[in-house]
């Protein structure tokens, strides 16, 4: 799995959340060498250091603990005056990034613009997923344990 790879895998996953039907609950993208993880977040409180809290425990608990490189956001919001989605992802030694997309008539998916780094100001309720996956010991390729498809898979299926 190239970086590129995990930009493309949180947005099927937002596809799939909002297929599920809106409102589109603050979900947390896990990688995994067999099987990706979709962490919902219903409860999700709505002030930042609160979420800050909230998201250092799924770092702790799912990431550092299970040694998942990268991570992807999934979430329902505002953008540019519209209702969309926000995906931000990350990985060790990537700095985050971000796209978005709008919904159309239909409660569909528009086209995702392109990604763009997040701003270090912005989102700083997901820094704790960023600081875990920085903090995994060093490897050569940070997605190498993460691509079944280097040992014959077909991809990385998505799974609630």
């Amino acid at each position: 799995m190239q970086f590129d790879e995990l930009r493309f895998l949180a947005q099927q996953a937002a596809v799939d959340l909002v297929g599920r039907g809106r409102p589109v609950v603050p979900t947390v993208v896990l990688p995994g060498p067999s099987r990706t993880v979709l962490l919902a977040l219903p409860d999700l409180p709505d002030d930042d250091e609160d979420r800050h809290a909230v998201l250092a425990g799924v770092a702790t608990d799912r990431i550092a603990a299970d040694g998942v490189p990268c991570w992807g956001f999934v979430a329902e919001a505002d953008v540019a005056g519209r209702d969309g989605v926000l995906v931000a992802y990350g990985a060790r030694r990537h700095a985050p990034e971000l796209t978005a997309a709008h919904f159309d008539a239909d409660d569909a998916l528009d086209a995702f613009v392109p990604a763009e780094p997040l701003d270090p100001t912005a989102l700083p309720f997901l820094h704790p997923l960023q600081h875990a996956v920085d903090a995994l010991p060093g490897t050569g390729d940070a997605f190498a344990d993460l691509d079944p498809k280097r040992a014959g898979g077909e991809g990385l299926p998505l799974h609630p």
